[in-house]
């Protein structure tokens, strides 16, 4: 038994890089498949990252009258190239002249390829049903595909099966088993020459791989799955769940891993042949000049080596000199086209072929009747009908019109006319059971239990569709007609009604003793809806009884109003007299609640009636008292600036409206204010901390001394006229320059950006800075010039050259 293959985990950066070669995600993965009699093959793990297509190319087998079956995952059903794949053994292929003589039953389990761009089937997947084989021992979750660490060390694994690595050997003896070997050989052997001589491998190292793998084809994966390598399920298709040991860390682990599960031995074959070429480029004869050599580069592929067993490339070498397998390196025998006599005829090895072929040359499917002649036209083939080009006798697949019958048939990618109800491309169509023929407009399908419309296309509708001017609904899952029913049409945000012959309704309407109201262009039930009346011009409201709306109503949990009189809705400010309260509908006519800057005024409206606030209001979530308007002409409308409100002066934020407290400088008019706790300004004399100030009659603080400070921190400066001065000021007798802040009107400290350059202001005195700074809190040492600015770049210094940093002015050393 072989070392287990190395597994690549399943992480975006190896995806990535496979994704970016253009190559499907195959990783290499350890394991061992346990039959019920304990037979061991090894297993290879593939990941595979497209599980939506899978690209096929058919390869007929020329060698005999039966022609390899493939499963085709194209979604391109019109692509004339596509090739036929029926049962690989035993399928005779027989032709009748005459079309449409007898009812013909659709065949569901062969499939068509497309893909010309491969010459070989990549494998394809069985439709059987999924199985699930028990296991006596311990089974453990397949740590290589949910946890890539713990696939590295086995010790992150919970109760896993531990076997000593020295105890594992292969089950079969390789110089014991001649009947394992003679009965496997018949079974793959040509299949095995075919593939490597399509990709440019050595069959003799496909054959010794897959003998060691599946054990002769005697392992429960081989002989209950076809699948020879061990391949892990690749997302797709059927599995089976099996057993398999695990090498990690170089420990044993027993795990349970679903496998691919293949239609038969040729598409597994396929499937190694695809990952040898992708992956270890140095095992095909391009890449190789022997079959040693071969095997040798097993070690060194794209994703590391494949297998783990040192010993591997050694057993593969001596299988193929044991058994002779280097005898199906040779290539196959010739193939090729002849024109006889107006006919065309394929030749192997001699002899005319017939039944269904694929010219790999060519890509196409073409069928030779019994005396190897191609032909074209309809052609009656197993039960089948089957379309071949009058021209180059290429098998047709999709629609295809027939103007000698005047009807459209289709062809799956098996070749074989479909009849009956047929998804095709993502579409319903219905072909006639007897002739095939596609079916349009009206049809019952369900023992006439559903009624559908097919279109001038074929395909069944769903939707909205309008037949002779009558607007039907078909449902969007299964098509039927919707009659006697509402129907919602979101798209278009209304509600109709389709009568018992299915068609849309319009106007007033008496449905179960109930009025309706039906709009006469476009259906539209006005019904728990808003609508627009062009005889009221306003937008109304229709309960569910599809009635207008009056009064106030809550809608969705919005209050709206509609007027009395004509039902249109109210937007705006509007004041309820009933409720004694102004109130403020939006564009949409929904109440609105708490802060709203309308028309270019903040607004309050009570958070629980929407009552419009008028007044002095506290606002606590930002810590402001503001004021709204009591005036008609402004009502609600928060205010700024100085007002006078009952005889007193008040002073509010210019930007957010904030009712000024304790001592404010006020910019408009150069002077200091104080105002009291309740926002008023102080007038006449007032005492305040054992100091006495003056007041005019509008709150301004009277002339002072030059440099004032009512705290002791904040610091003004009084010019000759008595106002405050704001900017640059020298004040000679303390031979210093100081700057006052222009909102504030105080003196700065510390640093200060004016103007795009940055100062520096003692900190006590608030003297203008110029030299070197060292500034502790930003731990840097910095210049400032004769004119206070931070200097930046390289400046020379009393004759030094200095470089300070150009970002925040710090000296570099």
């Amino acid at each position: 038994m072989t070392e287990k293959k190395k597994t690549i985990s399943d992480n975006s950066l190896v995806k990535q890089a496979y994704i970016a070669s253009g190559i499907a995600l195959l990783s290499l993965g350890a394991g061992t498949a346990v039959n019920s009699n304990n037979v061991k093959a090894d297993t290879l793990n593939t990941q595979n990252t497209n599980s939506t297509t899978v690209a096929n190319t058919t390869k007929i087998d020329t060698s005999q009258s039966s022609v390899n079956n493939s499963e085709s995952q194209n979604n391109n059903s019109q692509t004339n190239s596509n090739t036929l794949q029926l049962s690989k053994r035993n399928v005779q292929v027989n032709s009748t002249e005459t079309a449409n003589t007898q009812n013909i039953a659709n065949t569901k389990n062969a499939t068509v390829a497309t893909n010309t761009t491969s010459k070989v089937n990549q494998a394809t997947v069985s439709k059987n049903t999924n199985t699930d084989y028990s296991y006596s021992g311990t089974i453990e979750k397949d740590v290589s595909s949910t946890n890539a660490d713990a696939a590295k060390n086995a010790t992150n694994v919970q109760g896993a099966v531990k076997v000593d690595s020295n105890n594992v050997s292969y089950n079969v003896s390789l110089n014991n088993v001649p009947s394992s070997v003679s009965n496997f050989v018949n079974k793959v052997g040509n299949d095995a020459n075919r593939v490597a001589n399509e990709y440019g491998l050595y069959a003799s190292v496909m054959l010794a791989q897959a003998s060691l793998e599946s054990a002769w084809g005697q392992s429960a994966l081989a002989t209950n799955a076809h699948n020879l390598f061990g391949v892990k399920y690749r997302g797709y298709g059927d599995y089976v769940t099996m057993p398999t040991l695990e090498s990690y860390g170089g420990r044993w682990y027993t795990i349970n891993a679903k496998f691919q599960k293949y239609n038969s031995y040729y598409d597994s074959l396929v499937g190694y042949a695809q990952l040898i070429k992708n992956g270890y480029p140095g095992s095909t004869k391009s890449g190789a000049s022997s079959y040693q050599i071969a095997a040798n580069n097993l070690l060194h592929g794209k994703w590391g080596a494949y297998a783990t067993d040192p010993s591997y490339v050694n057993k593969i070498i001596n299988m193929i000199n044991t058994y002779g397998f280097y005898k199906f390196d040779s290539p196959q025998s010739n193939i090729h086209q002849k024109f006889e006599n107006g006919h065309w005829y394929l030749y192997k090895d001699g002899k005319r072929q017939t039944g269904l072929r694929y010219i790999t040359s060519q890509g196409k499917t073409v069928f030779y009747n019994n005396q190897g002649q191609m032909q074209y036209g309809q052609k009656f083939i197993n039960g089948h009908w089957y379309y071949f080009d009058e021209v180059t006798g290429a098998m047709l697949t999709g629609f295809k019109y027939i103007p000698s019958q005047k009807k459209n048939v289709y062809y799956n990618s098996q070749g074989q006319m479909l009849y009956g109800s047929q998804k095709i491309n993502g579409n319903w169509y219905l072909f006639d059971s007897f002739d095939g023929a596609m079916k349009y407009g009206w049809q019952k399908l369900d023992n006439g239990k559903r009624t559908v419309f097919y279109d001038y296309n074929g395909k069944m509708v769903h939707g909205q569709k309008n037949i002779k001017g009558n607007w039907y609904y078909f449902d969007d899952n299964d098509g039927h007609e919707l009659v006697s029913t509402f129907k919602w049409i979101p798209t278009q945000n209304k509600t109709v009604y389709y009568n018992n012959q299915g068609q849309m309704l319009y106007g007033k309407q008496l449905i179960n003793g109930k009025t309706y109201y039906f709009d006469t262009f476009n259906g539209a039930m006005r019904a728990n809806t808003f609508y627009y009346n062009n005889e009221t011009k306003g937008i109304q409201y229709y309960d569910s009884d599809g009635q207008v709306v009056y009064g106030q109503k809550n809608i969705n949990s919005h209050w709206y109003l509609f007027d009395s009189k004509t039902g249109n809705m109210i937007t705006g400010f509007y004041y309820i007299p009933y409720q004694n309260k102004t109130v403020y509908y939006n564009d949409k006519g929904q109440m609105l609640y708490g802060q709203k800057f309308i028309n270019g005024h903040w607004y309050l409206f009570d958070k629980f009636n929407g009552a419009m606030k008028t007044g002095f209001v506290h606002i606590p979530t930002q810590n402001k008292t503001v004021y709204y308007s009591k005036n008609k002409a402004s009502l609600g409308q928060m205010l700024y600036g100085f007002q006078n409100i009952n005889g007193k002066t008040y002073y509010f934020d210019t930007f957010d409206g904030a009712m000024k407290t304790g001592w404010s400088y006020i910019s408009e008019n150069k002077s200091l204010y104080y105002f009291k706790n309740n926002g008023q300004a102080a007038q006449g004399k007032l005492t305040l901390n054992n100091t006495s100030y003056d007041f005019d009659s509008q709150g301004k603080l009277l002339s002072h001394a030059e440099q004032f400070s009512p705290n002791g921190t904040d610091w003004y400066f009084f010019d000759d006229d008595g106002y405050i001065a704001t900017g640059w000021k020298y004040i000679s007798y303390q031979n210093k320059k100081v700057y006052y802040d222009k909102k504030t009107g105080i003196m700065k400290h510390g640093q200060v950006n004016i103007d795009g350059h940055w100062y520096f202001f003692d900190k006590i005195t608030g003297a203008m800075k110029t030299g070197w700074v060292y500034i502790p809190e930003q731990n840097k040492t910095v210049y400032y010039n004769k004119d206070g600015q931070m200097v930046y770049g390289t400046q020379i210094i009393n004759g030094k050259k200095y470089y300070f940093d150009t970002f925040d002015g710090s000296l570099k050393h």
